[in-house]
């Protein structure tokens, strides 16, 4: 993955099969289009979104870019956060997901002084010094080879005193598998050797965990952290359903895991999975879900 595609990295930061390692090889062709799959993603999220969103007290009427913005559904309620008078610019660098996020946008009702959408590359941001109060960074910085290059460009576009926001799920790992956590563990381990090869020196998780010294290092200052835990309980709302079954289960969860995992741990990998399986386990009535997102900020100086 060169520098010159980080924020393809941010979508292919989640691109097909996305999963608790962050990495991902192709899918089967009869797997959902990836941007169907990160769109179900960010609705399993929104509460949490919005209460992070929240959180990060944005100046009503400021302006910010979303870098590695996907199919738009941050940069929308971002800009729903700085109000009428605010701007946000969401950037992407495939042509697919900018045409999905305008259409989002659209559908929304904002309008393109409000938030707008365009490709680009988040190593190499085209926008002069000093134009944003903030930059967003949502589960992408983990997935550039030059998180320095990629930090550096998010202060050069960010005003002295401005905030660099970096989002990632997963810093800890998710429970989508309650009541069997070594076989889970056994899974998330598959994901991690899937992606290695594409991780290179740190497994994607090892670079989330990283996030502070690489904010330290970049010459930011007032680092903090925050984390989120989303719970979904049964019965499931159809939206968290969909995400689990088709997103996690099935997508990051589905083939690509079968020769790494052994024929005991794919038997009853399936037996919990399959919605045809008598023991599905959203099936039941004590399910849960629990998903960590953490946000990291640091203040550009």
């Amino acid at each position: 993955m060169s520098s010159t595609h980080h924020t393809r990295a941010a979508h292919e930061a989640t691109k097909p099969p996305l999963g608790a390692s962050g990495g991902h090889v192709e899918a089967p062709t009869d797997i959902e289009p990836f941007e169907r799959s990160l769109e179900r993603r960010n609705r399993f999220e929104e509460p949490t979104a919005r209460d992070l969103i929240a959180d990060l007290r944005l100046p009503a009427g400021s302006r910010g870019v979303d870098v590695g913005c996907g199919v738009g559904l941050y940069a929308q309620w971002l800009a729903e956060a700085v109000g009428p008078g605010g701007h946000v610019v969401g950037v992407e660098p495939k042509r697919e997901r900018v045409d999905a996020a305008r259409q989002q946008t659209a559908a929304a009702g904002l309008t393109p002084t409000r938030l707008a959408f365009q490709e680009g590359d988040g190593t190499a941001l085209p926008f002069p010094d000093g134009a944003f109060d903030w930059v967003f960074c949502g589960d992408v910085l983990h997935h550039i080879p030059d998180t320095q290059q990629a930090l550096r460009e998010m202060a050069r576009v960010t005003r002295p005193g401005g905030r660099i926001v970096i989002k990632e799920f997963q810093v800890l790992s998710a429970v989508y598998l309650p009541g069997h956590p070594d076989l889970e563990r056994r899974i998330q381990q598959a994901e991690t050797d899937r992606s290695r090869a594409e991780a290179g020196e740190f497994t994607f998780q090892e670079r989330r965990q990283r996030t502070p010294g690489s904010l330290r290092e970049a010459g930011l200052g007032e680092i903090d952290m925050r984390t989120y835990l989303a719970q979904r309980r049964a019965p499931l709302a159809e939206p968290d359903r969909a995400f689990i079954q088709h997103a996690i289960f099935e997508r990051n969860w589905g083939a690509r895991l079968r020769e790494l995992l052994s024929p005991e741990d794919w038997a009853l990998r399936s037996a919990l999975c399959d919605p045809a399986s008598p023991r599905h386990v959203l099936a039941t009535p004590d399910y849960f879900c629990l998903y960590p997102v953490t946000v990291f900020t640091a203040r550009v100086p």
